[in-house]
């Protein structure tokens, strides 16, 4: 190897030109070094590309400083390549207002917070059939409300009246329980196909055991309001009528030692775990039994 600066012949490894004492490592660089490889494409190119012309990836960003005209800052940015993950970056910096997001999350929150509370399921009552939810009773009013004042006080019957009853089918020794847990009065009607079996007067919370039951199916029927009109036969205010849809199977059974008579329970208010579903019935149909 010969120094660029005497001539002379010198070792490969020195450092320093022994004759004129000249650096030889810058010396070397020069020479031999003449580009780096590209890290995306692993090409060589020169020392001072910032892009590599064959790939074309951003080697070298350079950021504007503070002073530099708004014109040439603009134009700077407008020739930056962004990555994909650098777009996202800036995109969720940029773009998003987060504290407008913070907001409308808490809003969305408080709207299903209210609508979880008020879509509870339906009450539901007990008569040992299929769980089912109850549907909302027909409500009417008569138009003999008007006749009374606020103040005046609510007619009601003694709880456990006999309104009407059949004893062609009162013969045996079948019960039925009713539970009136509202603040209603009601009359409930024991319906033998198309035959009226017992209408009795259950007064608000209280209870009325229909005894003697028959052998058969039967339905159940009853009427729920205030202020019983003992003429017309009727409830005069807040009236609402239902009926079981299921109907009540009595059954005497016998084994060789007992017999066993059939006895149901039922409430007309809700009860946790009720499984027995009511319908709404039209007033004329209620009131022809």
């Amino acid at each position: 190897m010969f120094c660029k600066n005497c001539g002379k012949q010198i070792n490969k490894s020195a450092k320093f030109c022994k004759y004129c004492g000249v650096e030889l490592i810058t010396e070397i660089k020069d020479t031999f070094i003449e580009g780096k490889t590209c890290p995306f494409c692993n090409k060589t190119i020169s020392f001072d590309c910032e892009e590599c012309p064959y790939c074309k990836h951003l080697l070298i960003e350079r950021i504007p400083s503070s002073d530099q005209p708004v014109h040439e800052t603009q134009k700077s940015n407008h020739h930056v390549r962004l990555g994909f993950p650098r777009k996202i970056r800036k995109f969720f910096v940029e773009r998003i207002n987060y504290s407008k997001l913070l907001k409308y999350s808490v809003i969305l929150l408080g709207i299903i917070f209210v609508v979880w509370i008020f879509s509870g399921d339906e009450p539901l009552y007990n008569s040992g059939g299929t769980k089912a939810s109850l549907p909302a009773p027909v409500q009417q009013v008569s138009d003999d409300v008007v006749k009374f004042a606020p103040s005046t006080p609510a007619v009601s019957l003694a709880n456990g009246t006999i309104l009407k009853k059949n004893n062609v089918y009162l013969r045996d020794y079948g019960k039925l329980h009713i539970k009136n847990g509202t603040t209603l009065d009601a009359v409930a009607k024991l319906i033998h196909g198309g035959t009226s079996v017992l209408t009795v007067y259950i007064k608000a919370n209280s209870n009325y055991t229909i005894t003697d039951i028959s052998d058969g199916v039967y339905w159940l029927a009853f009427a729920q309001g205030l202020d019983w009109d003992s003429t017309t036969q009727k409830f005069r205010r807040n009236i609402q009528y239902s009926v079981f849809d299921e109907t009540f199977d009595f059954t005497t059974t016998e084994d060789y030692q007992y017999i066993y008579y059939p006895e149901f329970e039922i409430t007309l208010h809700p009860v946790i775990g009720g499984t027995a579903e009511t319908s709404s019935v039209d007033p004329e149909q209620f009131n022809a039994y």
